[in-house]
């Protein structure tokens, strides 16, 4: 069932085939193996009716070559008979050309599909955790370079598991897809909203660290507010948060860790709050707040 809001403000706030073969299902591999058959059956398709193209060409530009050499010159028939056979040939080759265009511009379609899926959360159609993975090294690598800073926060729902466990996987369900869509509407201007895995999520926001802390506890603050009713039954929603920054690593990898870090204290030290790792320490955002009890 689709997630409700009840009493209160609204939330907001403001590759290749090797690759792809190493994530998609069987069924999706069968079928990128039988894209790729079509498009070679394609290409072999139009080489032939360009080469096809070519000799006719070639044929005509002969006969117009000998006809000249002889002692008579041809006459307009002939002279017009070769140039309807060009205009044909050329009818023809246009012709097959369109319909070629057509079917790359559908395996196109097709590819892109297959890639979007491949790196989208099909419950949340959020990011997945592929995508997340490609997106932070290529931001964290053209920040070395002297591109823009960045911050990164993750998100765990508080509780989940009590949810899943009392109202069933179904609410489980609406709860995530419910704060996917606060993500989004609160973080447009996100770099990228990803579903972690699980009941995780993980943003990559604009610098400064501390703005984006302020705007994901502003977030948080607004969803505790709201009850959002799930299979008949209204759910509070709770969730902590870690944040952190690129700064002098040499690999992604370690700022993370620090976002996790943040995350880690956040959820240890009674949910419902957001950290943000300073280099030494994660350190807490406002006034400590408990997480209500599923």
């Amino acid at each position: 069932m689709q997630s409700r809001k009840r009493n209160s403000e609204t939330v907001s706030s403001g590759p290749a085939a090797a690759e792809m073969a190493s994530f998609l299902t069987e069924t999706d591999r069968q079928a990128m193996l039988s894209l790729l058959q079509q498009l070679a059956t394609w290409t072999t398709e139009y080489s032939g009716n360009v080469s096809s193209y070519q000799t006719r060409l070639g044929t005509i530009s002969r006969e117009f070559q000998r006809d000249a050499a002889a002692a008579k010159p041809p006459s307009t028939t002939r002279v017009m008979g070769l140039l309807g056979e060009i205009m044909q040939s050329n009818a023809s080759l246009q012709q097959r050309l369109e319909s070629a265009e057509k079917q790359l511009d559908r395996q196109t379609r097709q590819i892109e599909s297959y890639l979007t899926e491949a790196r989208t959360d099909g419950l949340t159609q959020l990011a997945n955790r592929r995508a997340f993975d490609a997106k932070i090294e290529e931001m964290f690598n053209a920040y070395r370079k002297g591109g823009k800073s960045f911050a990164i926060a993750i998100i765990d729902i508080d509780h989940f598991k009590s949810i899943n466990d009392t109202y069933g996987h179904q609410s489980g369900d609406d709860v995530l897809r419910f704060i996917a869509s606060a993500f989004r509407q609160a973080f447009e201007n996100a770099y990228m909203i990803a579903r972690y895995g699980g009941e995780e999520f993980v943003l990559i926001l604009p610098s400064p660290m501390r703005l984006a802390a302020d705007r994901i506890d502003a977030l948080r603050k607004n969803i505790a507010k709201e009850q959002i009713e799930t299979d008949g039954k209204w759910l509070q929603i709770n969730f902590s948060a870690g944040l952190s920054e690129p700064r002098q690593e040499l690999v992604a990898a370690h700022m993370i860790r620090r976002a996790d870090e943040a995350l880690y204290s956040a959820k240890n030290m009674g949910r419902n709050r957001v950290y943000y790792h300073d280099g030494t320490q994660p350190v807490l955002l406002g006034a400590p707040e408990l997480a209500g009890p599923y």
